[in-house]
């Protein structure tokens, strides 16, 4: 059971860095090609800033989930 948890953990470790790393790549293609980069989609940094708003616009509560997802990402990076 240990060894099916333990792969689990590894492949959800590897979708979330794949996801971030995607991420870092399309809002530099954005910056770089402007907004309509054809293969990321369109408009990646502006998605970003209305969802940093939303939460920004939710109070202590987005607060809260933030850091719980930051300290859940660092768990999983040591």
């Amino acid at each position: 059971m240990k060894n099916w948890i333990s792969k689990v953990k590894y492949y959800l470790n590897s979708f979330i860095e794949v996801g971030v790393l995607l991420l870092a790549v399309s809002v530099i293609a954005e910056v770089i090609f402007g907004p309509n980069v054809a293969f990321f989609g369109s408009q990646v940094t502006e998605n970003l800033v209305r969802l940093l708003n939303n939460l920004g616009s939710q109070g202590i509560a987005a607060l809260i989930i933030v850091f719980a997802v930051i300290f859940a990402y660092r768990k999983l990076l040591k």
